[in-house]
């Protein structure tokens, strides 16, 4: 009854909150439904900030709360504080589609970043694979928007015919990768200390998606395996940062590991100061691995239920064009680290970015405030 009683209130003060005067340099900003300061909404959060607006940021909890820069107002997600702000935002930022009650009225600006260049299908090209809710939600969200962000041709034509979407895109990269085209020693070192590291360890970023059943035994890795192969390779001593997708980040401790060797950073808000911080990654069909392109640095793939996750919705492309080598057993994988060619995965990468047309131009986040800004004046 009570959860009843709460959708009630909620959809109440959204119809009612939406009818309010509009501030146009106000921007409520969320990641992943209420993840913390994280992903590109985060740097147009931050760039907007420095411009003179008022930032909001959608919360699970206070854990999420704590992540917080300095200047940036914690709204409790579903509360009437949120709808309010929400409802009297001149601007919304997103990285994850709207529910179908959230109501956008007046001169409001929606811009969706969207959370990754995809490489198995999604959205209207895997709609029979998706809840009826969320597809209702998808098309609302996007008869909403008034701006998506691509980071290349690939993904602005996956926009214009999976997305149900015909407005306009902007093809500036992703805002939130804008940091890895610049030096940031300063993250290392706080990364280090937020997760009790030691200074003398090199690091393997292990970033799986999650599967369909949201399980965690495809997660068999041996690790401490890798770390030494890593070792061979590469030199030093190696530990495994695991970081799990935000919707099984609560399933670390369900994962059989040595904490000598592996430490779960799932719960670390911003995965691009994972990426500035580790010296290689390891994934599977994560979008991570296009972020990650960005730094140049060594990454592997491990993918033991290749054709099982064929299965569910299939895949864009051959797994061929990818510009790392795929492994399928713990084996595969020690054999991939030790042969890595530095200059053979750099030209696998500059063909992908051809072919696809990647681009991270170091100032997205920029351009979209950018393209705010105008569209307020007009």
């Amino acid at each position: 009854m009570n959860e009843v009683l709460h959708k009630i209130k909620r959809n109440v003060l959204w119809e009612l909150f939406s009818l309010l005067p509009k501030q146009p340099g106000k921007a409520v900003c969320q990641s992943f439904y209420g993840r913390g300061w994280s992903d590109s909404p985060a740097a147009v959060g931050e760039e907007l900030l420095k411009r003179g607006y008022t930032v909001c940021w959608v919360v699970k909890g206070e854990q999420e709360a704590n992540s917080l820069p300095e200047g940036v107002k914690p709204l409790l997600l579903d509360s009437a504080a949120a709808i309010y702000h929400q409802c009297t935002a001149g601007v919304w930022v997103d990285s994850c589609r709207k529910w179908a009650y959230t109501k956008k009225r007046g001169r409001q600006l929606y811009i969706q970043t969207w959370h990754g260049f995809p490489l198995k299908r999604i959205e209207k090209d895997a709609e029979k694979a998706l809840p009826e809710d969320y597809i209702r939600a998808a098309r609302q969200d996007s008869r909403m928007a008034d701006l998506f962000v691509s980071n290349s041709r690939f993904l602005t034509q996956i926009y214009q015919k999976g997305f149900w979407y015909d407005g306009e895109v902007l093809e500036c990269g992703f805002p939130r990768n804008d940091i890895l085209a610049q030096e940031h020693p300063d993250l290392e070192s706080k990364v280090r200390r937020a997760l009790s590291l030691p200074e003398d360890k090199k690091l393997l970023l292990y970033a799986p998606t999650f599967r369909k059943d949201k399980g965690v035994s495809v997660y068999d890795v041996d690790f401490s395996r890798c770390a030494r192969a890593l070792g061979n390779r590469f030199g030093g001593e190696w530990t495994v940062l695991l970081k799990l997708h935000p919707n099984i980040a609560g399933k670390a401790a369900e994962i059989p590991f040595d904490p000598e060797v592996v430490k779960n950073a799932s719960e670390y808000p911003d995965i691009q100061e994972l990426y500035l911080a580790s010296d290689a990654l390891l994934t599977d069909y994560s979008s991570v691995m296009f972020d990650y392109m960005a730094t140049g640095k060594p990454c592997f793939l491990y993918v033991n239920d290749l054709e099982a996750y064929r299965g569910d919705r299939n895949f864009y492309f051959d797994l061929q064009k990818l510009p790392y080598l795929l492994t399928e057993d713990n084996d595969g994988l020690e054999q991939a680290i030790h042969s890595f060619d530095e200059e053979e995965q750099a030209a696998r990468e500059e063909q992908f970015r051809e072919e696809f047309g990647v681009q991270e131009t170091g100032h997205a986040a920029q351009a979209v405030a950018d393209w705010i800004e105008q569209r307020q004046k007009i």
